[in-house]
């Protein structure tokens, strides 16, 4: 399974790329209790979608077992408690990988071994993979820009990668 946070889903539903994400996985996608309420508290587009697709099984929704261990990530990686959810059930249910876009989740699946795949990191691999052309994938690189809070630097690098 590919465990999801709310950034990474929030931003791949606003940017409409989570239908393309679902379909691509090679893994079934899959988000704690805390992101689904994270993702769909407000009536917003991404937030229907998300709900949509969670409602069509597109999407799993688990609960993390080890409320110890969620605390504990929260605290040693100083995370909030989606994020930390996400990390704990990646490791309970021996997960893929772990989808996110928040640095200190990053740095904690660096530290404790977990792969783990960011929006530019979809959108690259969909565009790798011939599923955006390459005019459609700086379109949602630059939505990504619009919706998310990515450094310039950061967005530049992409950009370059895509002109390749």
């Amino acid at each position: 399974m590919l465990f999801v946070d709310a950034s990474t889903l929030i931003l791949a539903a606003k940017t409409e790329l989570l239908d393309l994400f679902i379909e691509t996985s090679r893994e079934p996608l899959a988000i704690s209790l805390e992101v689904k309420n994270e993702a769909t508290r407000k009536n917003t587009f991404d937030a229907l979608l998300i709900t949509q697709r969670i409602s069509e099984k597109k999407i799993a929704v688990k609960r993390a077992k080890n409320r110890p261990m969620v605390k504990k990530t929260m605290s040693d990686f100083r995370m909030q408690k989606g994020e930390a959810e996400t990390i704990v059930l990646c490791m309970e249910n021996k997960g893929k990988a772990v989808a996110t876009d928040d640095y200190n989740a990053m740095k904690a699946c660096s530290v404790l071994n977990i792969e783990y795949l960011t929006s530019f990191g979809i959108l690259e691999q969909l565009y790798k993979n011939k599923k955006l052309k390459k005019y459609q994938a700086l379109l949602k690189l630059e939505a990504l820009a619009q919706y998310g809070r990515f450094s310039d630097e950061i967005l530049d690098d992409f950009r370059k990668r895509l002109e390749v």
